[in-house]
């Protein structure tokens, strides 16, 4: 379920959450279901590591059982939650990835001297599609990592799931007019590294996805069995995230941006797993009287 398109039944989740309150643990389930996938893309998004995806995604997903009894119907449930996402993720301690990738300077040394002797044919490129596109992937998202967390979270709601302004600055408790401005600094920020440094963006630029793949293949990070970076999906972000956004609705922008809708909408159980540890916990059961 993507929670942020126009015909998204907002009335369900309160629905939902009334019901978890009374203690039915099939609304808390369904409730839970509801939203893993998103929370997990959002904080794939916001860590690259799919381990500290999955992590975040629990550690969030406890917050909204614990607190669900706290929810007074003020805003809408969606708002509620994501509120709790972006506040997480902005105070959470720093994950593997973001000790790895520190700024743009860095990456863009790293960029330059990673791999760019190696070359593959067309066949080989055309054989090895899949582990480029991984790759092309992977790159994008370690680039998210330059920018600082609240530009990151930023620029995950406004340039990646394309949410509304009007949507986005409630989550983050700021005026729409200051989250665009933001997520205009944002974008301003990677673009000109994307200018710099990207083959896909500037021809000029010596950096291409299957030379840093087939250098990977060679270090042993890349083989058939194993798909180091691969992530499960059977849809892209942008075919999920289908409403237009007027305000993000830019042909220059989306030579930048369609790096990033066209990722991968990863598949989780996070929830699945959460369900059976946490709902049987007695302090859960006794909080929400679950049966």
């Amino acid at each position: 379920m993507y929670p942020f398109i126009e015909k998204y039944d907002e009335s369900l989740d309160k629905a939902l959450v009334g019901q978890a309150c009374e203690g039915s643990r099939q609304a808390m389930e369904k409730l839970v279901k509801l939203h893993q996938r998103f929370i997990y893309n959002v904080a794939l998004k916001l860590v690259r590591d799919a381990d500290d995806a999955a992590d975040l995604t629990q550690e969030i997903l406890i917050k909204m059982v614990t607190k669900l009894n706290l929810y007074n119907g003020s805003s809408s449930f969606r708002t509620w939650l994501y509120r709790i996402v972006t506040n997480h993720f902005i105070s959470t301690r720093r994950r593997k990835a973001e000790k790895e990738v520190l700024s743009f300077e860095k990456m863009g040394i790293e960029i330059d001297e990673l791999h760019d002797s190696e070359d593959m044919s067309p066949d080989e490129q055309l054989q090895y599609s899949d582990h480029i596109t991984d790759v092309r992937n992977n790159c994008m998202s370690s680039m998210l990592l330059c920018l600082d967390r609240q530009q990151r979270v930023i620029f995950v709601l406004g340039g990646v799931f394309n949410i509304k302004s009007t949507i986005a600055s409630a989550l983050l408790d700021i005026t729409p007019e200051n989250f665009r401005k933001q997520l205009s600094r944002a974008k301003a920020d990677l673009f000109q590294f994307m200018d710099h440094k990207c083959g896909l963006i500037n021809p000029d630029n010596p950096c291409r996805c299957f030379k840093k793949t087939k250098g990977f293949m060679k270090e042993g990070k890349i083989d058939a069995a194993t798909h180091t970076f691969k992530q499960d999906y059977q849809q892209s972000i942008l075919s999920v995230a289908v409403a237009k956004n007027e305000e993000l609705d830019d042909l220059m922008e989306g030579k930048y941006l369609q790096f990033f809708t066209s990722q991968v909408y990863a598949d989780t159980n996070v929830g699945d797993t959460l369900i059976d540890s946490l709902l049987f916990d007695p302090q859960i059961k006794r909080l929400f009287h679950l049966n």
